[in-house]
């Protein structure tokens, strides 16, 4: 047995420089074949450490609990920030998202209110935000995107501190609380909203867990004060207070707050998207609709076939990828939060809304969509591996020697750990260089933007426009393209669309062409 150890300790190290050679240089020839992916070298490192923990325990270094959850804070800001900003600086985030909230932050600082152009419209017509207010700082502090990017990956790292607070009341043992925290940081959803670039929904994951904290220790204001700003992120923020409403009133029995808290957010989000967003949209709103046209044409009809026509959704739920995707959120917590029904079931609206529609994106795990069911889930796991905890102090005794130590509460973190890492791991190939260094198609295009002035309308390439939010006027092109100064977009793009008359090339390299309209300055 020593002699497999010790070959699995020098696979494992084998695996970790091979992964480092990877990520430095992008990749390598190993005979006839090439290793260029670090998520294959990961996966490969993953699994012999796995079977290094089944051969035999593995010591640890003795770290205080509050240490490591605070290294492992500043460990998930610091990779997360570097992986967010690099794909940025690469020209690898979008305007629909990164672009569009930069343009909205950078409208409201400069007083013309949340205003966007892609497409033109006030903002709230699309999506009801009104936590960007809290963020209008950023526009005088520098770049709002890259801005934007940072304050998301802080606050999704500040949750670990939350779960860690949460769990340590619960469990009363800060070693089990510090690994649910750790948990949390590499759990594969968490990364997976954190890079499809800025989304304000995100910010609904430290907010909750710090609204059940804040119950949890009787500061009923800073808890309003969460529940209040998750439902300000969006209007479907109301799904997710939902959610909480079903935690205080199966996880903590306080039914009629529980239902109260319900009942205001199901009218409030009527209001939004009944009233509100309609108003300044100037049609009826769609964003909650659209997608489960099988199952009615309103949020009213919607809910009626829920209660009374489960012919109609429960083959949809039923299908096996949608099991899959319950697979792939479960696994990474250990299921523990099968070990806890009660407060899993917080989860049951969120998880609704990605379960109900065909759209692939609503159920792939690594999506943005997990925003409103990954705190529950995570609240849950706590509240299963507090009763595994109970159960297994009650039997130790009648168990052979060695079994607590392989199946107790420690063990399945550690087994969570593996797995969420494994099921994470394409996040370790944005830290290949061949990913973030600047080739000569970004290096082009970053020369050909610092021709264009600041303030002018542009028509540009969708990953061009969060480095361009910061006007009026920034269109992904060939859209009001009458009304753009500046046109910069690939040559093949522009073969295809070509502008209407009256631009001519400003300049040209690397495959992108920089048009100005004549007269332009």
């Amino acid at each position: 047995m020593r002699l497999v150890r010790r070959g699995l300790d020098a696979a494992a190290l084998l695996l970790a420089l091979t992964l480092l050679a990877v990520l430095a240089t992008g990749g390598f020839l190993l005979g006839p074949v090439r290793i260029a992916r670090p998520e294959d070298v990961f996966l490969a490192l993953v699994g012999v450490v796995g079977l290094r923990v089944l051969a035999a325990p593995v010591t640890l270094p003795r770290v205080a609990p509050s240490t490591a959850v605070v290294g492992g804070v500043l460990g998930y800001a610091l990779v997360m920030g570097f992986i967010t900003l690099t794909r940025h600086f690469a020209f690898q985030t979008h305007a629909l998202d990164a672009g569009q909230f930069a343009q909205i932050v950078w409208s409201i600082a400069h007083g013309d209110g949340p205003w966007m152009t892609l497409p033109a419209m006030h903002a709230w017509g699309d999506h009801f935000s009104p936590i960007l207010y809290l963020l209008v700082p950023l526009a005088w502090l520098g770049p709002i995107a890259p801005a934007l990017l940072i304050v998301q990956t802080l606050s999704l790292a500040a949750g670990g501190l939350a779960v860690f607070a949460f769990a340590r009341r619960q469990l009363g043992d800060d070693r089990l609380a510090a690994g649910l925290a750790l948990l949390y940081l590499v759990n594969p959803s968490l990364h997976g909203i954190n890079l499809r670039d800025v989304h304000v929904q995100a910010f609904a994951v430290p907010l909750l867990m710090a609204a059940a904290l804040a119950f949890d220790t009787r500061r009923w204001g800073w808890c309003a004060l969460a529940v209040l700003l998750v439902l300000a992120c969006r209007e479907d923020g109301a799904v997710a207070v939902v959610g909480f409403a079903a935690w205080l009133a199966l996880a903590r029995r306080r039914w009629a707050l529980g239902s109260a808290v319900a009942v205001g957010a199901v009218l409030l989000l009527a209001f939004d998207t009944r009233v509100l967003i309609p108003h300044y949209r100037g049609e009826a709103y769609t964003h909650l609709v659209k997608r489960y046209v099988h199952l009615g044409d309103s949020v009213g009809d919607v809910l009626v076939t829920l209660a009374v026509r489960p012919w109609r959704w429960v083959p949809v739920v039923l299908q096996p990828p949608k099991l899959v995707y319950l697979l792939a959120i479960l696994a990474p917590l250990g299921f523990l939060p099968v070990l806890a029904p009660m407060a899993a079931a917080s989860a049951l609206p969120g998880l609704a809304v990605n379960l109900l529609t065909f759209d692939r994106v609503l159920f792939n795990y690594r999506s943005q969509y997990q925003a409103f069911v990954l705190p529950f889930l995570t609240l849950a796991a706590v509240e299963g591996c507090a009763r595994l905890q109970e159960r297994w102090t009650r039997r130790t005794h009648d168990r052979p020697p060695g079994w607590r130590d392989r199946l107790s509460p420690g063990a399945v973190l550690v087994a969570a750990l593996l797995i969420s890492l494994a099921l994470t791991a394409r996040t370790v190939n944005d830290l290949a260089v061949s990913r973030w260094r600047l080739g000569p198609e970004q290096r082009a295009v970053r020369a050909l933007l610092r021709f264009i002035p600041p303030g002018v309308a542009v028509g540009v390439n969708e990953r061009l426009v969060p480095h361009l939010a910061e006007r009026h006027e920034v269109y992904i092109y060939d859209a009001a393209v009458e009304r753009c100064q500046y046109v910069l977009d690939l040559d093949s793009v522009l073969a295809r669309h070509p502008p209407p008359a009256g631009f001519t090339v400003a300049a040209h390299e690397g495959g992108w062409t920089l048009l100005r309209r004549g007269g332009a300055e």
